[in-house]
This record gives structure tokens, sequence and C-alpha cells, in this order.
């Protein structure tokens, strides 16, 4: 292995959607991804726009954020090892959020497309994504619940009253 190839593996083999490949699933993955770079300002993607690839932050940091026209919610920053874009990689392309770098940034890009050329890379990088997609769920289920908590805290029950109002 060349010394440029050991280095950019250890670096993705920090990368949480690839925990537990081995390094020569690590090696397909960088056969079949490319290399990419933001400088600092440069939208990586809007919310709404359409595509398949996902990527994985090398070095640098991403925003990833939500807007309405008027606001924009920074949503998470993501720093070396983190990944972002797998709802365009599993869902049908579309962007749920938008994702601008913070600084200069290289991440890993994977596409679709190279998936479908490694079947078991594919499989694996699919398990792990499946995995952080049901976190994330988790979290939301349980701000959600927290949420309604609140609200019900909030209104008075009525429910103990004695006598019925008419």
């Amino acid at each position: 292995m060349s010394v440029d190839l050991d280095s950019q593996i250890k670096v993705i083999s920090t990368a949480k959607c690839l925990q537990g490949f081995r390094p020569q699933d690590l090696t397909q993955i960088l056969s079949i991804s490319s290399k990419t770079t933001w400088r600092k300002g440069v939208n990586v993607f809007m919310e709404g726009d359409k595509g398949k690839d996902m990527f994985i932050v090398c070095s640098g940091k991403i925003i990833i954020w939500r807007g309405d026209g008027k606001t924009r919610v920074e949503l998470a920053t993501l720093l070396e090892g983190d990944s972002l874009g797998e709802m365009g990689l599993v869902c049908d392309g579309k962007r749920r959020a938008g994702a601008q770098a913070v600084e200069e940034t290289v991440a890993l890009r994977i596409s679709y497309e190279g998936l479908l050329k490694a079947p078991t890379i594919a499989f694996l990088l699919f398990r792990n994504i499946a995995r952080a997609l049901a976190e994330r769920l988790t979290v939301a289920n349980d701000v959600i619940f927290q949420s309604k908590l609140d609200k019900s805290a909030q209104v008075p029950d009525d429910t103990d009253k004695d006598t019925i109002d008419e």
C-alpha cells in the first residue's frame, strides 16, 4: 500500500458511517469515490436540490441547515469523520437540508452509481446509514415527546373537577 493510500485509509477509517469496515473495504470505498474540496462559504448543496452523492468530511467544517425563506436554522456542525448527504443517497435524491462549508473543507464523495459497482460495500454502508438514521429518529422522537409533555404541563387539567359546567 502506498503512503498516500495508507493516510487516506487512516482518515476515512474514523468515519462513523464506515465503522466495521475492513482495510480492504476501505480501499474499495476509495476506488469508487472521488475527492471534493469546497472553499469557505461555498454551498455544498441547497435544501431541495437533487443529488444522490454522500460525502465524508476528511478535513474542515460544514454546517447543515434548514430554512423557510426568511430564517435559516443550523441543525448540525460536521467535522472530520462526519458524513452528509445520506438522505439523498437512500431516498429519492432530494436534499432535505442545505450544507455549507464554514472553512476550506475536503471530503470524500461517494456516488450512488459508484456503490452499484460494489454491492458488498453498498450493503455495509447502507447498514451503517440505517443505524445512524435510526439514532437520529430516536432523538427526534424524544424531542417531539418532550415538547408534547411540556405543552401538556402548561395546559390546566380540568378532568379533576367535581362539577360539570353547563
